[in-house]
C-alpha cells in the first residue's frame, strides 16, 4: 500500500499536507494544484477531488466526527468540505 500512496493518485502534483480522518477510514491530501484529494484510508484508492481554491492548498483539519474537512489555501480562504456529498 505504501508504494501506491507515494506514486498513485495522491502524487499527481506536489503534496503539501496529508492527514488521516479520526477513524482512519479516509486520507486527505492538500496539493499545489489547488485541490484536496480524498482517498480510502485502507486501500489508498482515490475517491474524489474537491476543487474551489484559487491558490495552492497548504493545510487541512478533520472535524472530530470525520464528516467535515477544513482546508486552508495560499489564497487566504478556508473551505469546509462535507465528505458525504
Amino acid at each position: 500500500m505504501t508504494e501506491d500512496l507515494l506514486t498513485g493518485p495522491l502524487r499527481s502534483l506536489l503534496v503539501n499536507h496529508v492527514c488521516f480522518s479520526p477513524d482512519g477510514q479516509w486520507i486527505a491530501s492538500a496539493s499545489f494544484d489547488k485541490s484536496v484529494k480524498l482517498s480510502n484510508g485502507t486501500a489508498g484508492e482515490s475517491i474524489t477531488t474537491f476543487h474551489g481554491h484559487v491558490g495552492p492548498v497548504y493545510q487541512m483539519s478533520w472535524s472530530a466526527d470525520g464528516r467535515l474537512l477544513l482546508s486552508g489555501s495560499k489564497d487566504s480562504s478556508l473551505k469546509v468540505w462535507d465528505i458525504r456529498t
